[in-house]
């Protein structure tokens, strides 16, 4: 299961205390993801599209909380690629009573309208956690991958799609209430609002109440700022041992060319200690060389000594 289902099944499996945060859960899900038509008055062909079969289950157990009867079903519809998509419907006269004790619906001169969003009174203080859970259920997602593996960035990312423009600007007015950044944008025939901050999305996942959610995403924060200094730290090691052991080479060759040509015995007696200490020690750097040598020197000075070795070294070749 990906990250973002998991969100999803842990904020229905928690549910919501009281019946106005129900209701307020409810209000965002139908303006996110919710299709209806109403005919003289009366609400017909109410359903919502999903991937997700266990949103049925508490519907379900919602209407059944709020209404002491449930009349809803899901039907598998259509598959993209390997995503099995369902379609949930909910009987007429119950969706209607659902849709105006959410505010989405009310009556004006006797004629039931579609409420804006702005005077939708639910979306209030005590239930902005439910209303954005709502909204999440219904057209939310998260490209975050959990996974045990040696990739330390693949973004933290969470967003909402949705052709309801102001329904994402209240949410983005809502996030920032919780000092939470969020970001809307258009993207073709839709726009969305994402957040791309890892403690955003940690304290988005908090104030729609997945705990559990905002526990992982921590420890995957953690792991993944250890495997970058882990990281770090092997190539900052793997490019100093790189340059000691190029270096260590040229020295060597410098060496071998004074040997074969004029001898070792040929340079004065400090570049001799010098010259056979790297010959004894191919690989070791300065700091390891200054340990090994009987004779007490500076790394500063060693490293004078091979640069004169390398000189002698170069004008042989040149003759």
């Amino acid at each position: 299961m990906s990250f973002s289902k998991e969100i999803k099944l842990e904020i229905l499996e928690n549910g919501f205390k009281s019946d106005k945060q129900c209701l307020a859960f409810l209000c965002g899900l139908f303006y996110s993801s919710a299709e209806f038509e109403v005919n003289d008055n009366v609400v017909n062909n109410f359903h919502i599209i999903t991937d997700l079969t266990f949103l049925e289950k508490y519907l379900n157990s919602i209407c059944l909380k709020l209404y002491g009867s449930s009349n809803i079903k899901c039907e598998p519809t259509y598959k993209i690629s390997s995503m099995q998509y369902y379609d949930i419907t909910i009987e007429n006269s119950l969706a209607q009573k659902i849709l105006l004790d959410t505010n989405v619906l009310y009556y004006k001169n006797e004629t039931l309208e579609l409420n804006d969003i702005d005077n939708n009174k639910l979306i209030n203080e005590q239930n902005l956690g439910a209303f954005v859970s709502g909204v999440f259920i219904g057209c939310g997602t998260s490209s975050i991958k959990l996974e045990n593996t040696t990739r330390t960035t693949t973004g933290y990312h969470l967003e909402l799609g949705n052709q309801n423009y102001l329904l994402l600007r209240t949410v983005m007015d809502i996030l920032a209430e919780f000092e939470i950044l969020a970001k809307l944008t258009q993207r073709k025939s839709i726009f969305v609002l994402y957040i791309k901050d890892a403690e955003a999305v940690s304290n988005s996942l908090a104030l729609m109440g997945a705990s559990d959610a905002v526990l992982k995403l921590q420890n995957e924060i953690i792991t993944r700022q250890m495997r970058n200094k882990i990281n770090r730290q092997n190539n900052c090691f793997t490019s100093n041992y790189t340059k000691t052991l190029n270096a260590s080479f040229k020295q060597l060759d410098a060496i071998n060319i004074i040997d074969k040509e004029i001898g070792l015995n040929s340079l004065p007696e400090d570049l001799q200690q010098v010259a056979l200490l790297r010959l004894a020690n191919g690989e070791e750097s300065l700091e390891q060389l200054l340990k090994l040598s009987k004779f007490p020197m500076t790394k500063s000075a060693l490293n004078h000594k091979f640069n004169k070795i390398i000189k002698i070294a170069e004008k042989l070749k040149e003759k």
